[in-house]
């Protein structure tokens, strides 16, 4: 199996997204998207926004919203996933996300490094990962009340059963780096369940796409038999972010996130898809994936346009575009190994951006990133990402 590009980009209707006046503000935005993978091939589905007033027209309440994505592949696999905030007061808040995946998926194993080695039989390939057929069912919520001015706190609970973890070849030889299998052995199908709290402490300008302010998330979560859990252990999750506007409406982003994860000492284990596993672009999540974790992103967004142009006709989307640049680096480390600040994997990355809805300044996003690291996608060189969304990285 061969690595997956993109060469299908999508299908944009353009009467869905301008369906009401910008400067009025639209209640949803709908894209329609066409892609082709190899291990897929065909996919067909739509990613949305649907807006929410419940602020009652108080400015200083953010708007709330519920996302969702829903890919099908003539392959029969799926991909369903949603997200939402809602702002329910000055006071109140509520986040989550839900998903369900059947697709397929690499394992590279336990470590920083891509470095395993496997023989496909089937096809004769030489790949630094197993190519796995996997079943995902997920949901997460975290509801907070304010603490004081930007500061809220409040329960949060995580639930993740792997149903299905199946290995796509029919047989393969182990060519190298067998002991970042053989860790993970038991450790793939399960149920996790985590209940805890988060912290946060929030300042921006604008949630969907941040030009000014602070965003601070603390969190930890304890997975436990008491929970009915399959995996016993502890996870911490720190995320900063900060936003700088240098003039106009650009923006320079900055964001840190550090992940820990901690075993039950009584023989506890985190699963395969509970590791903390860095999602920077330029890398397929999972190249790097241990029990702790380190990402750090900086990005310049840069409009071509206006918060005072006027509203551009519909299908005129050149008169809302803009482009992206940015580095990103991260690391797996803990139970293969300390961390070390020489051990970070870099990336470089651009990306257009066409304004698609410009009350709430939300874009449709179109990043490639290139992996920096030599033997990323083994044998072959380097890993490229692309991916292709609505709303910001971060």
């Amino acid at each position: 199996m061969k690595i997956v590009k993109i060469i299908i980009v999508s299908v944009v209707i353009w009467q869905a997204s301008q369906a009401q006046d910008s400067t009025a503000g639209r209640k949803y935005d709908l894209l329609p998207v066409i892609t082709y993978a190899a291990e897929s091939a065909l996919n067909l589905g739509a990613i949305g926004f649907k807006y929410f007033d419940l602020s009652r027209e108080n400015k200083n309440i953010p708007v709330s919203f519920l996302n969702a994505a829903a890919i099908y592949t003539t392959r029969n696999q799926l991909f369903l996933e949603s997200g939402y905030q809602f702002f329910l007061s000055n006071a109140d808040r509520l986040n989550g996300r839900f998903y369900y995946f059947d697709a397929p998926d690499r394992n590279y194993g336990l470590g920083n490094d891509p470095s395993l080695r496997i023989l496909e039989n089937d096809t004769q390939e030489i790949l630094n990962y197993i190519n796995v057929d996997v079943t995902r069912i997920g949901f997460m919520a975290n509801y907070q009340k304010k603490i004081a001015g930007k500061l809220f706190f409040g329960p949060s609970v995580k639930i993740e059963d792997v149903i299905k973890y199946d290995t796509i070849p029919n047989s393969f030889e182990v060519l190298q780096g067998a002991q970042k299998i053989d860790r993970l052995q038991n450790r793939t199908e399960g149920r996790r369940v985590g209940v805890g709290f988060t912290v946060t402490h929030d300042t921006r300008d604008q949630v969907i796409n941040s030009r000014t302010g602070h965003f601070f998330e603390s969190s930890f979560l304890l997975h436990s038999k008491i929970f009915a859990s399959d995996f016993e252990y502890a996870a911490i999750r720190t995320e900063f972010i900060k936003y700088l506007n240098p003039f106009n409406n650009h923006t320079l982003a900055f964001r840190i996130i550090q992940d820990w994860k901690y075993p039950n000492r009584n023989g506890g284990n985190v699963p395969l898809y509970g590791l903390s596993r860095p999602n920077g672009r330029g890398y397929f999540q999972g190249t790097f994936q241990d029990q702790h974790s380190q990402q750090i992103d900086v990005e310049y967004r840069l409009p071509f346009w206006r918060d005072t142009d006027m509203e551009y006709p519909r299908f005129h989307f050149w008169k809302g575009l803009g482009a992206v640049f940015f580095i990103s680096g991260q690391q797996a480390y803990g139970e293969t190994g300390p961390y070390r600040v020489s051990n970070t994997n870099l990336a470089l990355g651009t990306g257009l951006r066409v304004l698609f809805n410009k009350k709430n300044r939300m874009n449709l996003r179109v990043d490639f990133a290139y992996g920096l690291l030599e033997n990323g996608n083994g044998i072959n060189g380097r890993q490229t990402t692309f991916s292709f969304n609505l709303s910001e990285a971060f």
